[in-house]
């Protein structure tokens, strides 16, 4: 440990560890055992793993999931004079070479990179030439399926620290419950006992107030006294990203300027918001979620929640946000009836129709391998033309791999290529060039403005040329200085474990589990949301309740925080959360004559309702149509049920085929099954609201 006490001084000038970072770095360099670390956002996370870095012989490997945050953490270590780099898609190819020549080398002790990097087989080659004496793995959280930020991009983690033979692992988060660290502890060994260092959640610093509001207008004749009352910054929490700017808008005729920040804006705007409010004094910033990631302002005084989180590890993280200083703070959340749909819409967003998986499973499985041996599709393409989110459609493959043994992935490929003039010289060598691999691309090219476009699988299909040797050889060019390359269209690959289904019998079967599954976890989601509600409701002390749900019952001395809601009135909040279950018939008939599919009741629900879908999107029947939302009032599974009778009555018919191609498809055993809202149909949540508990 002196080295560790020497590095901590020399690198960073602090004269000795806080919290229980001496434990953990012990538990590490010392008894070389793995270890979890459970601090809040800025609690010291990352030294635990820095120091160690410096401590020991070999590499230290980061997994971090956002690209922004890892070249924060790179350029302050760069800065100390720490040898660390990350590697990720945004660095130039020479700076990828060099990134790889000093891990190679042994000269580079951290090295960051995101989950996804470890399917590449060119990194996990290089992996397996280098000594990971540690194995960090930030917001450690998302690898567990309780939990409410599950990557499934993280499961593989665990897989790759055995086949690499990692020394030792720390996991790191700031939100885990005790069901989730026991997943985190189970995935990689770590002893439940000895191994975990947990910082109690309760700050006794934080005034946690809960109240209840009709309408937007009530919120506001709370908020912008509240706000006008502020000693320092505030960050002001909202659903939807029109909503930032709307409520940014009824602020500024009070005399307050306040910031807007969500996913919608471009890079550049965000990053000068999110500098702005780092600087200011009382600033207020209008945010969605996305405001928050490596935000570390010590003086953040009021942190609102304009519209109830979905989750109380979001309301835990955000709230942590505010009083890092020690000083007092205050979090206020409301609540109002006319939310909970939009919340309950995210939930089941992400839910897809039972005929999208399984004609998603049919592709996958009486796919020819390619020449390689591999299977490789477009993830955008099959998004849009399934209907499946992004994330959903990830999850689903991680499934086939993790939980079927089917697939493994392996490193994606660019599909399309644009090659334009670097120099004249250069060009002049890339016309000149004869060999198979050049004469193959230059026959399939095709001139678009200033460059040449091809797309190497369609030319390799074409020519029985190798698409690798097409692709290695664009590569070659660019390398050499010869032309300037510009790759996009990425397929994923994947290699072939064990025979995929064939027959139909069995393809229906793997969707139907797949499908059960994903309706496991849009309730899950309800649960967690009405478990926010509860929380704020209960007869107890908020922080009680809080610190109770990440496993800390006795972190409140008599259970009493003596600032909350609940303390200061010595009664719960008293709230009603029903919504409509008859959907208005004039409105289902306006969105049936807007949205001609009768294939899926669920876009037809989702459109209703106000939940993006790729197919909604592709069909122009998402946000920007004035009918997009316009039953948001009813519950979900309601609606899915008054569509359903009407795709019913179409016989489950697709509209025009021309329109979206891709369901135009049909599974291998299409059933009557199809046309059911039970849960082992294809379309409703769990048998419609008629079968399931109704909100209070």
């Amino acid at each position: 440990m002196d080295d560790a006490h020497r590095v901590l001084k020399n690198i960073w000038g602090f004269p000795s560890f806080r919290l229980s970072q001496a434990e953990v770095i012990k538990r590490l360099i010392v008894d070389d055992e793995n270890a979890l670390v459970l601090y809040p956002t800025g609690g010291g996370k990352s030294l635990t793993y820095q120091v160690p870095a410096l401590c020991l012989p070999g590499l230290t490997l980061v997994i971090s999931p956002l690209i922004a945050l890892m070249k924060d953490q790179v350029d302050a270590l760069v800065d100390r004079g720490v040898k660390a780099a990350n590697l990720d898609s945004t660095l130039s190819a020479g700076r990828s070479a060099w990134v790889k020549e000093e891990v190679v080398s042994g000269r580079l002790k951290l090295l960051y990179v995101a989950p996804e990097r470890l399917n590449n087989e060119g990194f996990v080659t290089m992996m397996s030439h280098v000594k990971i004496s540690l194995l960090a793995i930030d917001e450690s959280h998302c690898i567990s399926q309780w939990g409410a930020s599950f990557r499934p991009e993280y499961l593989k983690i665990a897989r790759f620290a055995e086949e690499m033979d990692v020394e030792r692992v720390l996991c790191l988060t700031a939100t885990a419950t005790p069901n989730v660290a026991e997943d985190i502890c189970k995935s990689f060994f770590i002893d439940t006992e000895k191994g975990v260092f947990r910082t109690p959640v309760y700050r006794p610093n934080l005034a946690l107030q809960v109240q209840v509001a009709s309408t937007l207008d009530q919120k506001l004749d709370t908020l912008i006294p509240f706000l006008k009352s502020r000693t320092g910054p505030a960050i002001v929490y909202v659903t939807l990203q029109r909503h930032a700017q709307e409520v940014a808008d009824r602020l500024r005729p009070h005399g307050m300027k306040p910031m807007v920040y969500h996913a919608g804006l471009g890079g550049d705007e965000r990053t000068r918001v999110q500098q702005q409010f780092m600087e200011s004094d009382k600033g207020i910033v209008c945010a969605t979620i996305a405001f928050g990631m490596g935000i570390d302002k010590a003086n953040i005084r009021q942190v609102v929640h304009l519209f109830m989180p979905k989750t109380l590890e979001n309301y835990s993280q955000e709230v942590g946000r505010a009083g890092r200083d020690g000083l007092p703070s205050t979090c206020l959340m409301f609540l109002s009836a006319p939310d909970i749909p939009v919340l309950e819409g995210f939930c089941r967003g992400d839910t897809c129709s039972k005929r999208s998986i399984h004609l998603w499973l049919q592709e996958v499985a009486l796919k020819a391998p390619d020449r390689d041996g591999t299977l490789s599709f477009n993830h955008y393409q099959q998004s849009r033309e399934y209907d499946i989110r992004p994330n959903v459609l990830g999850l689903c493959y991680a499934q086939l791999e993790l939980d079927y043994n089917y697939i493994r992935a392996v490193t994606p490929l660019y599909s399309q290529y644009d090659i334009s003039s670097c120099t004249a010289d250069g060009w002049q060598k890339v016309i000149g060039d004869n060999s198979e691999a050049a004469k193959t691309i230059k026959m399939y090219w095709s001139p678009r403005s200033l460059a040449y476009q091809i797309d190497v699988v369609v030319a390799a299909q074409k020519s029985g040329q190798d698409r690798g040797d097409l692709a290695r050889k664009i590569s070659d060019w660019e390398l050499s200085g010869w032309a300037n390359v510009k790759a996009s269209q990425v397929r994923a690959r994947y290699k072939i474990l064990n025979p995929l289904p064939k027959e139909k019998e069995e393809i229906v079967n793997v969707a139907e589990m797949m499908y059960n599954r994903m309706l496991d976890k849009e309730e899950e989601a309800i649960v967690k949301l009405r478990r926010v509600i509860n929380f704020a409701t209960n007869d107890e002390c908020i922080a009680q309740g809080l610190a109770s749900y990440f496993g800390d019952d006795a972190a409140i001395p008599s259970a009493l925080c003596g600032s909350c809601s609940f303390c200061q009135t010595g009664e719960g909040i008293t709230f009603e959360s029903g919504t409509a279950t008859r959907p208005d018939p004039i409105k289902i008939k306006a969105i049936l004559n807007a949205c001609p599919e009768r294939d899926d009741p669920r876009l037809l629900a989702r459109m209703a309702f106000g939940i993006t879908s790729p197919r909604l999107t592709a069909g122009k029947w998402s946000t920007s149509h004035p009918l997009f939302g316009s039953m948001v009032e009813v519950d979900f599974n309601v609606l899915v049920e008054a569509f359903d009778k009407e795709c019913a009555k179409a016989e489950y018919a697709k509209a025009d085929p021309t329109v979206t191609p891709a369901n135009n498809k049909r599974p291998v055993s299409q059933s009557a099954s199809y046309g059911s809202c039970s849960r082992g149909g294809s379309n409703g949540g769990r048998g419609g609201a008629t079968k399931r508990a109704r909100r209070g």
